[in-house]
């Protein structure tokens, strides 16, 4: 029912709309299916944001086959993979799609292990759509002999306040529906959008090449009688067609993964383009408390200060940072793009923020090292690409100068946090531990890393309240009144 705004009520739609099913432990029937086909889940995740609902899997950022090989025999129904091919360009976004399914399909056949692959990207629509699950649909179809008989798109992100009702994907404000393709998400330089309605953005996004009507869908009102029904619906699916996935809870989602598997299990064979919640329903993952304080801090570092990173841009982030400026003790230090994308400049700025952050860690204190807050923005998406690249190496640099372990680190920003992963900390392969709140994961670097074996916390740019990344640093250090504002430390 709208608001008297011409919104949607989150509430009030939830009240009218057929009753979740609520068939009991679907989720240990979805593991138990998965085990019984035997076959390993391959999300390859467009930045690390993806491991945001899920706990007790490795997670890979290099896919060569001896890597391959070592992680397909692991006895865990789901594997990430993480491409960060949001934060490329759209040829790179293809090679590597095309190598990693080259390359896991190669190591499969050796295993005899099967393999299905779900394409893990943004809760707001950005990413690289068709393009990616149209290179896997071309490599599989040409190594196997079989095309898939549709590619399901499931953007719905329970944690994060994303559902999708009557086709249009909206994103919680509170108990207010918005548009997706009114929100700011859909003004991204790289991967904007004007459709909200997802028959019509797939449109958008193949140029036309599926019309709005091509599209399959899958209702709540399927959704809420049962996996049957679901099951029926999805037998009739062909031609790789796009199934557009209507859900507004993980009681939806478990009826359409049940349902899945039973379509799967007498032949249908389907790839996805979905959020993270899918990924947890779909892996029959449990659900698994927050992590406590002593999760959070590596073990030996605890004198040392604690560092953030943040990259992202959005206005959420922007309000998280003042948030965290004005509420802690934490010691901030900004990045000034302006110098960094100045080759006269760049040398002095960098060594100011590496000697700087250096110093406070050693001295105990925490740190922020964050990006001016104005966007550098220009015409087209290539430079936007290469803007985005030269602020996102310099953040590397600073991880990759530090002499001293932080006792633990929080990167802020999809881009920020995969390049800081795979080149400021040299992570090969990580543990997900958990999460420390919602859609908000931790990873534990591996032995290969710059600083094994400490918790790296991948904190997106679109999550939380305004006050979550506070609440985050404030459990870490676990203060006797969590609402004391702690005046601020110069800024260096």
């Amino acid at each position: 029912m709208p608001d008297h705004n011409g919104m949607l009520s989150f509430s009030s739609i939830q009240a009218q709309l057929p009753a979740e099913w609520n068939e009991a432990n679907l989720r240990a029937l979805i593991l138990k299916m998965n085990e019984a086909l035997h076959r390993k889940i391959i999300v390859l995740d467009d930045d690390p944001t993806g491991v945001q609902t899920v706990h007790n899997v490795d997670v890979l950022t290099q896919w060569d086959k001896e890597l391959l090989r070592d992680a397909l025999n692991g006895q865990e129904t789901v594997l990430y993979i993480l491409t960060n091919t949001r934060g490329l360009d759209a040829a790179s976004a293809e090679r590597i799609n095309r190598e990693i399914a080259e390359n896991v399909q190669a190591v499969a056949g050796e295993t005899g292990r099967k393999v299905v692959f779900i394409s893990r990207s943004d809760s707001t629509l950005r990413g690289h759509y068709p393009l990616e699950t149209d290179i896997l649909s071309e490599v599989m179809k040409r190594l196997t002999g079989k095309a898939y008989d549709g590619h399901l798109i499931i953007p719905a992100f329970i944690e994060g306040g994303r559902v999708t009702y009557k086709n249009t994907h909206y994103i919680l404000d509170g108990d207010m529906m918005i548009p997706a393709h009114e929100s700011e998400f859909a003004k991204d330089t790289v991967f904007g959008y004007q459709q909200g309605n997802l028959t019509r953005w797939v449109s958008e996004k193949t140029d036309g090449r599926v019309q709005p009507e091509d599209c399959f869908i899958i209702t709540l009102d399927q959704l809420r009688r049962g996996e049957l029904v679901v099951e029926k619906a999805l037998m009739e699916v062909q031609g790789n067609k796009p199934v557009i996935v209507n859900a507004m809870s993980y009681s939806d989602l478990d009826v359409l993964s049940l349902a899945l598997l039973r379509a799967e299990s007498k032949g249908k064979s389907f790839i996805f383009r979905t959020a993270a919640s899918f990924v947890k329903s779909y892996g029959g993952i449990t659900d698994l408390a927050y992590l406590p304080k002593e999760k959070l801090i590596a073990k030996g570092q605890e004198a040392h200060g604690g560092l953030i990173v943040v990259g992202s841009f959005v206005q959420k982030t922007t309000r998280q940072l003042e948030q965290l400026l004005n509420n802690s003790d934490i010691v901030p230090l900004q990045l000034e793009v302006d110098k960094i994308l100045d080759p006269a400049e760049r040398a002095n700025e960098l060594k100011r923020l590496i000697n700087g952050v250096n110093e406070l860690l050693a001295q105990g204190n925490n740190v922020v090292v964050y990006t001016s807050r104005k966007l550098v923005a220009m015409a087209n998406k290539s430079d936007n690409f290469k803007i985005s690249h030269t602020v996102s190496t310099a953040l590397v640099q600073i991880v990759q100068s530090l002499s001293v372990v932080p006792k633990f680190i929080i990167a802020k920003g999809g881009i920020t946090s995969s390049d800081i992963a795979t080149k400021g900390l040299n992570i090969r392969k990580a543990r997900v531990l958990g999460q420390v709140s919602a859609g908000v994961p931790v990873w534990l670097t591996g032995d290969e890393a710059k600083f094994s074996g400490i918790p790296y916390i991948i904190f997106p740019g679109n999550v939380g309240t305004d006050k979550t990344l506070l609440e985050t640093v404030l459990k870490i250090e676990n203060p006797e009144n969590t609402g004391l504002i702690v005046p601020k430390k110069d800024i260096l």
